[in-house]
């Protein structure tokens, strides 16, 4: 599979409120960003602690994140624009980007929740995900981060 049917079945699963990853798609090391910052920088100790890479990175990282948003968030739902999705190949190394809309209401309100965001996915010729990186509005992140604390 290449990145950009990884990306589409992991919005599919996301939509479908699944926490399941698409085969070996997502390598144990895969550094989860938002707006730049790698999560398992955020958990308070060093980078390489093995609890810390444990937890965040790879596919638990990813399923840690996933019920995170989805606490934050009632009936959170993505949506993916096609355009501009291209798929890049350097040196075994593929790289790819999309716009995306997160949707959904925020916890302790009925505000809904439209935030426009970019995904990014570096993979390696194995056909792993290496990274994923969403960069979002930071209104829209202080939203989520405040529902997440109701």
């Amino acid at each position: 599979m290449n990145l950009t049917s990884y990306l589409a079945e992991l919005v599919a699963l996301f939509n479908a409120q699944k926490t399941d990853l698409p085969g070996e798609a997502i390598h144990k090391n895969c550094v989860f960003r938002l707006n730049g910052r790698a999560y398992h920088e955020t958990l308070g100790r060093p980078v390489d602690d093995p609890l810390i890479r444990l937890i965040g990175c790879g596919p638990a990282a990813y399923r840690l994140l996933l019920t995170a948003l989805r606490y934050a968030l009632t009936n959170p739902r993505v949506s993916l624009r096609r355009d501009g999705a291209a798929e890049r190949q350097h040196r075994g190394e593929s790289s790819m980007s999309a716009r995306a809309v997160l949707y959904g209401e925020l916890r302790g309100t009925a505000a809904p929740l439209r935030a426009e965001c970019e995904v990014a996915l570096r993979g390696d010729a194995q056909g792993h995900i290496h990274e994923i990186a969403v960069t979002m509005g930071d209104a829209d992140v202080e939203l989520i981060t405040a529902a997440r604390a109701r």
